[in-house]
């Protein structure tokens, strides 16, 4: 299994506002586009593939959705739109959502009640967990564990405080490069250098 995680610091729990974040400083587009890039290749969908949002703007507690190809996950087509619906499915047929409890709402899809640090905290008892971080290793010269997760923030930085304590708890750092880029285009190298090391 090939695992992205994508903290959207501004994501709203809102699904009738997910819409009015594309294109403006909630830049929900940054969202969509790593979903397009984790599962599409030309004229396929990816298998062993899954990504967890992370939506951190809430008046209650986070609220992850994951998406997971294994588990039937159908997106309507290569565009930001069949993302939305998804990400608003999730919100809306959540209704009552209590802290902490996960719901199924279709085959590839469900929500759950909490956010990044209990989901990376859960992640790493089972799975290597890679934060990407220009001061990092080397993703060329990495030798990956089995069932990867990367984590990746949307356009704001990860909170300092947030990586410290997980890396206590064996969170580990890889480069991509110095150049800053989208989460979007890192996921497209992430799934390009694992492809190519035959992972």
């Amino acid at each position: 299994m090939r695992t992205f995680i994508i903290r959207a610091r501004k994501g709203t729990t809102r699904w009738d506002k997910i819409r009015s974040s594309i294109g403006t400083k909630e830049h929900f587009e940054v969202v969509a586009h790593s979903v397009i890039n984790a599962f599409f290749v030309s004229s396929d969908f990816r298998d062993d593939v899954e990504i967890y949002i992370i939506l951190d703007s809430s008046e209650d507690f986070p609220r992850t959705i994951k998406l997971s190809s294994n588990d039937g996950l159908s997106l309507a087509g290569f565009h930001e739109e069949a993302v939305l619906e998804l990400v608003e499915k999730a919100l809306k047929d959540s209704p009552g959502l209590r802290k902490d409890e996960t719901k199924i709402i279709a085959p590839g899809l469900q929500i759950s009640g909490f956010g990044f640090e209990k989901l990376v905290n859960n992640l790493l008892e089972t799975r290597p967990v890679y934060l990407l971080d220009k001061k990092g290793d080397d993703v060329r010269t990495t030798k990956f564990e089995e069932d990867p997760v990367f984590v990746l923030s949307d356009h704001l930085a990860m909170p300092a405080k947030s990586i410290k304590g997980l890396k206590r708890h064996g969170l580990k750092t890889i480069s991509l490069g110095k150049k800053m880029l989208f989460a979007s285009q890192c996921v497209v190298i992430i799934n390009y250098e694992l492809d190519r090391a035959g992972y």
